[in-house]
């Protein structure tokens, strides 16, 4: 078994590195030429754009590692099968699991490192290139944001403003309301303006405070300025964020994403495009066990013939994801099962053609 073993790595090995060293060059030179003319418009520097491109590296690099895997594991089975050397590993009753399970070995541990580099490298450098990208292009990126909502304190507290200026954490135009504990009407709060100042509150000016008497009428004060110990949402809560997920890491992303809950904003999309980032990640062993259980089924243009299949049944994976991710952030299917159902589906369509495998 042994034997085998070297004989299938020996084929292996060789196709990963080339075909991931491949496919991240194919990415970044991609990234380069899709971003060339911009640079040439804005007479970018050539050594930052150099700098740009290789902060785009390791997202490439995550990219590649399931290309990369498909393609070498369906080369190296296909060689095998081309040169009639999976004849003896069948003749010897060994099963075809056995035989493939090395290369599953080192897929897992390729699932498990682009996991980490996606997270701890490729992110954080996304957001750096991003940022420098933006600087150098020119672009502006305005937090202010015009009608901002929010919905704090487990839903007691409502906020409604104009506009929030971000530079000077300001909201113009706020209106507040609270409710007590049974989500029946305390109070509400009129103000002109609401500043920011550190103190762990809104300084609200300008005002007009609305509570209700114990006769039940609503009586109207008026105040200068004005202070709330339950109006202290964050001013972050009201940003425009034109961050991506995709510039957040793991630890970030839940956080954002509870934010967005607490807050009473829509999170559906963040939440399904989170869990598609594990789903991602086991993409490698995927596709690795794609190729593996359809090496040795065919008996002409087996190299071929074997590479199509295996890219066939990728592509479908990728395909049915997108639209699983598609069908969570609309809200039809919840973004949990729209991320693992999928995958659960193409594992065992994998174990499937395993138990059927020519062997």
């Amino acid at each position: 078994m042994k034997t085998f073993s070297r004989l299938l790595l020996k084929e292996f090995i060789p196709f990963l590195l080339l075909g991931i060293l491949f496919f991240t060059l194919i990415l970044v030179l991609a990234d380069i030429f899709t971003n060339l003319w911009r640079y040439l418009n804005r007479d970018v520097p050539f050594t930052q754009a150099i700098v740009i491109s290789f902060l785009y590296g390791p997202k490439a690099l995550s990219y590649a590692l399931p290309i990369g895997a498909m393609f070498a594991a369906a080369f190296a089975l296909g060689n095998l099968g081309a040169k009639n050397e999976l004849i003896a590993v069948f003749g010897s009753g060994v099963p075809l699991i056995r035989f493939v399970l090395p290369i599953l070995v080192i897929a897992s541990i390729l699932s498990a490192g682009g996991f980490l580099i996606e997270d701890r490298l490729a992110i954080p450098m996304m957001k750096v290139r991003n940022q420098l990208s933006k600087e150098l292009l020119g672009i502006q990126d305005s937090k202010n944001r015009s009608r901002a909502v929010a919905i704090a304190r487990e839903g007691h507290v409502i906020y409604y403003a104009d506009y929030f200026n971000d530079e000077r954490s300001t909201l113009s135009g706020l209106t507040v309301i609270r409710l007590d504990e049974e989500n029946r009407f305390f109070k509400r709060i009129d103000a002109q303006r609401a500043n920011w100042d550190g103190s762990g509150t809104w300084l609200l000016e300008e005002c007009r405070v609305f509570t209700e008497d114990e006769f039940g009428g609503i009586v109207q004060e008026r105040y200068e300025r004005y202070r709330d110990d339950q109006v202290d949402e964050d001013p972050v809560t009201f940003r425009l964020d034109t961050r991506a997920l995709v510039e957040m890491n793991g630890t970030e992303a839940r956080q954002w994403i509870q934010t967005q809950k607490k807050a009473g904003l829509p999170y559906k999309s963040y939440q399904a495009e989170y869990y598609q980032r594990y789903t991602t990640a086991l993409t490698p062993f995927l596709v690795v066990l794609f190729a593996g259980a359809l090496g040795g089924r065919f008996k002409r243009n087996v190299l071929l013939m074997s590479l199509l299949a295996s890219l066939g049944l990728s592509a479908a994976w990728y395909i049915i994801r997108m639209v699983a991710t598609l069908i969570s952030q609309i809200g039809i299917v919840s973004p949990l099962l729209g991320a693992v159902v999928p995958y659960i589906g193409f594992l065992a369509l994998g174990i499937w053609l395993f138990r059927y495998a020519k062997t």
